[in-house]
C-alpha cells in the first residue's frame, strides 16, 4: 500500500504532466496565430513591393532613365514596405522561437510520462542545437531572397525598361528610329547576360559541387575570384599547407560563414577590401574574415544589420557542427568574423589508426 508521502509525490507528478502539456498547447495556438499574422504580413508587402516597382517603373520611362530609378510618388511605399519587411522578419523569428520551444516542451513531457523525468541540460542543449538547423535554413532562404531581388531581379526590370523603348521606338517609325532599336537590343542583350552570370552564381552559392571535388580552399578561391568580376572588391585569401581534415558539413559551413561575411562587408560595412584566412590552428580549421568597412559596437550587434539573420545564422551553423564563430569589431575599425572548427573526431580517429603500425 503507498504512503502518504507517495500519493502526494504522485499527484504532483501528474499534475506537472497536464501542466506541461497545457504550456505545450499553449505555445502551439501562438505559433499559429504568429503564423497568421506572418502570412498577412507577407501578402501585404508583396502588394506594395509590387505597385511600387510597377510606380518606378512607369516614371523611368517617363523620365527616359535606362535603367530603374526611385519615383518621387514611392517614398511612402518605400517606408510602407520597409515596415512590412521588418514586421514580417520578427514574425519569422518569434514562430521561429515558439515552435523550436513548443518542440522542447513536447519531447520533454514525452520523456516525464514514460521514464518519470523531464529532460536535463544536456538533451535540452542537444534538441536546441537540432531544431536551430531549421532555423539556419530559414535565415539562408531570406539571404538568397534578398540576393535574387538586388540581382536578377534588378537586371530583369532593367530588361522590361529596355523593352518598353525599342517598342516606342519601332512603333514611332522614322529613319534614325531602327538604329535607335537596335542599341536598345544590344543593350537588353548586355543587361539579360548579366542577370544569367547572377544566376549561374546564386546555383553556385547553392550547391558548391567543387567542394566534394577540389576541397575548401581551391572553393572559396574560385568564389572570391567570381565574385570579384562582379562587384568592384580587392579580396585577398591566405591559406596554409596541412589544413586540417574537416568532414563535408563543417566544409560547407566554412564555406557558408565565409559567403556571408564577405557579403556582410560589401553590402553593410561598405568594405572595399577583405582578408580571407584559413589557418591551422590546435587542431582545427580556423576562418577568418576581415574588412576594412566602416565597423560597429559588437555590443549593439543585434540592432545592427550584421546582428541580424546573418550573424545569427553563422553562429547556429557552426553550432551544428561543433564549431563557433565570434565577432570583433569597432566603429571606424572593420569587422572580424573567426570560425573555428574542431578536426571532425570521426576523421581523426580514422588518421590514428592509419598511422598506427600494424
Amino acid at each position: 500500500m503507498p504512503s502518504a508521502s507517495s500519493e502526494r509525490l504522485d499527484d504532483v507528478a501528474l499534475s506537472s504532466a497536464e501542466a506541461t502539456q497545457a504550456l505545450e498547447m499553449q505555445l502551439i495556438a501562438f505559433a499559429q496565430r504568429v503564423e497568421s499574422i506572418k502570412t498577412e504580413v507577407e501578402y501585404a508587402r508583396s502588394r506594395v513591393q509590387r505597385e511600387r516597382e510597377e510606380l518606378d517603373i512607369e516614371y523611368s520611362l517617363e523620365t527616359g532613365s535606362q535603367y530603374v530609378v526611385e519615383s518621387p510618388d514611392t517614398v511612402e511605399l518605400r517606408r510602407t514596405e520597409r515596415s512590412l519587411t521588418q514586421d514580417a522578419i520578427r514574425a519569422a523569428s518569434l514562430h521561429q522561437q515558439l515552435i523550436e520551444f513548443s518542440t522542447l516542451m513536447s519531447t520533454s513531457a514525452r520523456q516525464f510520462a514514460t521514464e518519470g523525468v523531464f529532460l536535463s541540460t544536456d538533451d535540452m542543449a542537444q534538441a536546441s542545437i537540432r531544431s536551430a538547423a531549421v532555423s539556419a535554413q530559414e535565415s539562408e532562404r531570406h539571404r538568397l531572397a534578398r540576393e535574387i531581388h538586388d540581382g536578377p531581379a534588378q537586371a530583369l526590370a532593367n530588361a522590361v525598361i529596355a523593352l518598353e523603348f525599342v517598342e516606342r521606338a519601332i512603333r514611332s517609325g522614322g529613319d534614325s528610329q531602327p538604329n535607335r532599336a537596335l542599341e536598345e537590343v544590344e543593350r537588353i542583350k548586355s543587361t539579360l547576360r548579366e542577370g544569367l552570370t547572377e544566376i549561374r552564381r546564386f546555383i553556385f552559392d547553392l550547391r558548391p559541387t567543387m567542394l566534394q571535388d577540389r576541397g575548401i580552399a581551391a572553393t572559396v578561391e574560385h568564389y572570391i575570384a567570381t565574385y570579384q568580376s562582379l562587384f568592384p572588391m580587392t579580396i585577398d585569401l591566405r591559406t596554409c599547407d596541412g589544413l586540417p581534415h574537416i568532414n563535408a558539413d563543417q566544409e560547407l559551413t566554412a564555406f557558408r560563414v565565409i559567403q556571408e561575411a564577405i557579403q556582410n562587408a560589401r553590402k553593410h560595412a561598405r568594405a572595399s577590401r577583405v582578408q580571407v584566412d584559413l589557418l591551422l590552428r590546435d587542431q582545427a580549421l580556423v576562418v577568418m574574415v576581415e574588412d576594412n568597412g566602416r565597423g560597429f559596437s559588437p555590443e549593439r550587434v543585434t540592432t545592427h544589420l550584421m546582428g541580424g539573420s546573418g550573424l545569427r545564422g553563422m553562429q547556429e551553423r557552426a553550432a551544428l557542427v561543433g564549431g563557433s564563430v565570434t565577432l570583433h569589431s569597432a566603429p571606424g575599425e572593420g569587422t572580424r568574423v573567426e570560425l573555428t572548427i574542431p578536426m571532425s573526431s570521426s576523421l581523426q580517429d580514422d588518421d590514428d589508426l592509419n598511422s598506427s603500425p600494424l
